[in-house]
């Protein structure tokens, strides 16, 4: 009587096109043929097509092993051991302890392997195949990777989805085109966000107009709730200055197929790929607007959120509303009364007391223009000197030539050299890094775009929320009404002893 068999077929990448690929059918006719030949009655058959070897979480082999373990199954066969998996260590936990333990009699039949005749006091030379296929897999895994990056280098993109707001060109799937549905979306994020607004009420405003956001578009669903993370993403992707943004993530291990995320100093930047949503100088805007503020969350829109705090205990005041009126009162107080006292202040005071705190710092300048030089001079970030970065560069490399010279000499033996040689490496490299990271730093706000700001704050009676996150780095509120203001920019000393109010 011919003994009952099932099998199991494998491919990573499908290599016909529509349906199964070839390389699947070619596995089922060989099995076939094997298994008449010798005796064998097939009475199942699993299939993973275009899974990965190196995980063995695949939904063919995962009902291949629920029935080996339900018993219903006693022996199955694959091509080679390659089918079963690339994954060393797991696969001869599978083949020498799982398979052993339940009884189940697993064949590679090209690799001639049989787990009823495999040698239990000697090594195997199945040991020696997966770790083979193993090495195979992670040399293939580096392969693609070297080909992925190099075609988004030339601004190729790559993912299966476009970024929210774009759609791939049916023209050309590497090229992006912006989504007529999504990408006023998009610019309406930057709009309110430039215009004060945080997080917080960008996402309130957009679920009570029902906009889905893109986790809830890509299944198909009206509406959703949008969350600060993915508002502060759509802020930061250089993607949305046609900037082509890869490899923000990546696979842990071509083994481990979790994803991690990927420093932006790692990101894989290509300039002017393709339609830009907003523009550069937005975009830039947006980068030093989220450096400067803090989210509160709170429902009510006005220009102080995250910038008022509590003189006494140092916590944040949050605006409380009551009746027609709104009210900053200390956090610590609203917890626990006993840890400090409400420091309560109507917006409406706190404004007028801001403003006319401001206004003649403002003033002292000649001109708006000047003072706008003046805070783009104070608020521009830190970024290392290009020249003294290129002058430790040559200094490094004429250290690495003297030690080179020095070993030709035989002033200093081999491993010393070597020693020598990688640690200048390392420092190279790093110097390298930092120029890099320099290079993508946001230059922080324009002229231009700060002197329409002091404009406006000199014009208008009420305060201008971007300018303030750029101007003040907290507004201190006294027991008795007073108002502190710490300054981001160097003003005056007589007129900075004059910014607190009564």
């Amino acid at each position: 009587m011919s003994e009952p068999i099932a099998l199991y077929l494998r491919l990573s990448a499908a290599d016909g096109e529509g349906g199964e690929s070839g390389s699947i059918a070619n596995q089922r006719a060989f099995l076939h043929r094997w298994a008449d030949e010798n005796g064998y009655r097939v009475v199942a058959e699993f299939q993973d097509d275009g899974y990965t070897g190196t995980d063995f979480d695949r939904p063919g082999f995962q009902r291949l092993m629920a029935q080996l373990q339900s018993g219903r199954i006693r022996c199955f066969a694959t091509t080679d051991l390659s089918r079963l998996g690339r994954n060393c260590g797991q696969a001869l936990t599978l083949v020498e302890e799982t398979f052993q333990r339940l009884g189940v009699r697993y064949i590679a039949v090209n690799d001639g392997y049989d787990t009823r005749t495999a040698s239990r006091e000697s090594l195997d030379p199945s040991v020696f195949k997966f770790l083979l296929n193993e090495l195979y897999a992670k040399d293939c895994s580096a392969k693609v990777l070297r080909a992925k990056r190099t075609l988004q280098r030339e601004g190729k993109f790559l993912g299966g989805q476009a970024p929210y707001g774009y759609r791939i060109d049916p023209a050309d799937k590497y090229h992006l085109l912006p989504e007529e549905d999504t990408a006023p979306v998009v610019q309406r994020i930057y709009r309110l966000f430039l215009a004060g607004q945080t997080l917080g009420q960008i996402a309130r405003r957009l679920e009570a107009e029902g906009i889905p956001p893109p986790a809830a578009r890509r299944a198909g669903r009206d509406g959703g709730r949008w969350s600060t993370a993915t508002l502060r993403r759509i802020l930061t992707l250089p993607t949305y200055r046609g900037a082509l943004t890869q490899h923000v993530t990546e696979m842990t291990s071509y083994k481990v197929h979790t994803r991690r995320a990927v420093p932006p100093e790692q990101w894989v930047v290509c300039e002017n790929a393709h339609p830009p949503l907003v523009s550069g100088e937005e975009f830039r805007q947006a980068q030093c607007l989220l450096g400067n503020r803090r989210y509160t969350g709170q429902k009510a829109e006005h220009p102080f959120s995250g910038l008022v705090f509590c003189a006494g205990c140092g916590g944040r005041m949050y605006p409380h509303r009551v009746g027609r009126y709104c009210y900053f009162i200390c956090g610590t107080y609203a917890k626990d009364p006993t840890r400090c006292t409400a420091h309560r202040l109507r917006e409406d005071k706190l404004e007028q007391l801001v403003a006319g705190q401001l206004r003649p710092l403002l003033q002292a300048a000649a001109d708006p223009a000047q003072l706008a030089a003046c805070l783009q001079e104070q608020l521009r970030p830190d970024r290392p000197d290009p020249a003294r970065l290129q002058a430790r560069l040559d200094r490094l490399e004429a250290q690495r030539r003297q030690a080179y010279a020095d070993r030709l000499e035989g002033l200093i033996g081999a491993g010393e050299y070597a020693a020598a040689a990688a640690r200048l490496q390392r420092k190279q490299e790093e110097l390298r890094r930092q120029w890099q990271a320099a290079d993508q730093t946001p230059s922080g706000p324009s002229r231009d775009w700060l002197t329409r700001r002091v404009e406006r704050l000199l014009a208008l009676e009420q305060p201008d929320r971007p300018l303030l996150g750029q101007l003040l780095r907290g507004i201190f509120v006294q027991e008795d009404g007073r108002v502190e203001l710490r300054l981001a920019f160097a003003a005056p000393e007589s007129k900075r002893k004059n910014a607190v109010g009564s």
